[in-house]
């Protein structure tokens, strides 16, 4: 076991099980609950509520809000505990899990996009946690040697982006559960109540029509709750968000990654940008690494925070190192490209195969001959995470490509590194709706692949920032 404090690696996280941990002092100055003999544990730092219906439980932890529609999240649950409502359920957003309990079942799930990273015990006694690393170390689990292997080899750092394959973490017995699919702990078996009937196609105008809900309901949620810090970038989901967001009377920041994260040519771009907006903007330049104590504990919190996938991040050790605001989010413009079909642009691959085609795209277009180790391990990852992420299921006419770059790519990698920033600020996705995934994927190819959707979300709320060129 490293030597770190939980409290700090683990921020905003939790735990549940139906046995005690075998190693409590992990747990040492969490919140506790039990209910209906499951153990709760949950970090100081976090929102958790429980909601008491005559049909059972709800723990809801985490950011939760409604996006569509005017129900209140208290007859959503309700509904969704007594008559598994999903149609209801779609509605909600946030960053959060939910533990539900009825007298015959117990289900736990998450946001739509999966941000609330849930990790859960696949053999021995149920336990789920916001964290691998807290998981297995509160149940003695072990690294898996050929996990620990995959990511030595330089095919992995190659890539570019640092992620396992599939649902897999460091920990053979620990699996990360998949957007748009449940854990449930009777079976023990994932379930997938996502897409449930055919996405009907749509007009471009019903679909901003649903980025002025989603955006109105956002604001109207965080205005409550934070102040906000946003990147400002070149590229286009950002400048979609900042458009979304900037409507209200939020209190933003603007934060650039400078140094190597910003080309020459995105730099003019920035400046026009932060002119125009007159909002209180900084530059941090995440390249060098300075000889500072502070900066190396965040590196290494980050990468237990991550379950040891990623290694120490440069990029949270220099976020410790700025002054945030009392209750600062950082709202991250991930969704965007859920929206606008990375994997449709970029990776045009289709095969009469899902675990060839979902081996393609994880391998990129940077690796042609991978070697054994990186392919037999990719594979075997692939393989699983089909089969827990119920692929086998109706999918009605969704694209594959779009499922599995929400479910893995965002769902893995993106989720996972707003567990790598949490030791230093809270994090929030900019663009987590399934209602507005849904509007997105009714679209013609023409009017939703591509740049110009969120250009045109943009200039739903801000046509001048719209304009000013586009770099990504």
């Amino acid at each position: 076991m490293k030597n770190y404090d939980s409290l700090e690696a683990f921020k905003y996280g939790f735990l549940i099980s139906e046995e005690l941990p075998s190693n409590p002092e992990k747990l040492e100055g969490w919140s506790y609950n039990n209910l209906s003999n499951y153990h709760i544990y949950s970090h100081p730092s976090l929102k958790i509520q429980t909601i008491k219906t005559k049909y059972g439980h709800a723990v809801i932890i985490g950011d939760i809000f409604v996006a569509k529609g005017n129900k209140s999240i208290h007859k959503i649950i309700n509904k969704l505990i007594n008559k598994e409502d999903w149609d209801a359920f779609d509605k909600l957003s946030g960053r959060f899990a939910i533990f539900l309990i009825s007298k015959s079942s117990a289900k736990v799930l998450h946001d739509p996009f999966g941000s609330r990273t849930i990790y859960y015990r696949q053999e021995e006694s149920f336990g789920v946690s916001s964290h691998s690393t807290l998981l297995a170390e509160a149940f003695n689990e072990s690294i898996d040697e050929n996990a620990k292997s995959f990511i030595k080899l330089p095919e992995y750092a190659q890539r570019g982006t640092g992620y396992l394959p599939g649902d897999a973490t460091m920990y053979k017995n620990i699996k990360l559960l998949v957007p748009n699919n449940y854990y449930d702990v009777c079976s023990r078996n994932t379930v997938r109540y996502w897409p449930r009937k055919p996405i009907k196609k749509t007009s471009f105008n019903k679909f901003l029509k649903e980025c002025d809900e989603y955006f109105q309901n956002f604001n109207s949620y965080v205005n409550k709750h934070y102040s906000l810090l946003l990147g400002l970038t070149g590229g286009v989901d950002s400048r979609a968000l900042i458009a979304g967001l900037n409507q209200s009377n939020s209190q933003i920041r603007l934060i650039t990654w400078s140094g190597k994260r910003l080309p020459e040519s995105e730099f003019p771009i920035v400046e026009n940008m932060k002119s125009y907006l007159d909002l209180p903007h900084f530059y941090m330049d995440p390249s060098p690494i300075p000889d500072s104590e502070n900066f190396q504990k965040y590196r290494n919190l980050a990468s237990v925070s991550t379950g040891y996938s990623r290694g120490g991040s440069i990029l949270t050790g220099h976020m410790s190192e700025l002054n945030f605001l009392n209750n600062e989010v950082f709202v991250r413009g991930w969704g965007g490209e859920i929206i606008r079909g990375f994997y449709n642009r970029h990776n045009q691959h289709v095969s009469n195969s899902l675990s060839e085609d979902f081996f393609q795209y994880y391998k990129g277009g940077k690796l042609k001959n991978p070697s054994y180790e990186f392919e037999s391990f990719t594979r075997q990852a692939i393989q699983g995470f089909i089969s827990r992420g119920n692929y086998d299921k109706e999918l009605f006419n969704i694209d594959v490509r779009d499922l599995y770059y929400w479910e893995q790519r965002m769902g893995t990698w993106g989720a996972n590194m707003l567990n790598e920033l949490d030791p230093v600020i809270y994090s929030l996705i900019g663009l987590n709706s399934r209602p507005l995934f849904e509007k997105a994927f009714g679209l013609k190819e023409d009017e939703r692949l591509g740049k110009d959707i969120m250009i045109n979300i943009t200039k739903r709320y801000d046509v001048k920032l719209a304009k000013m060129g586009v770099v990504s």
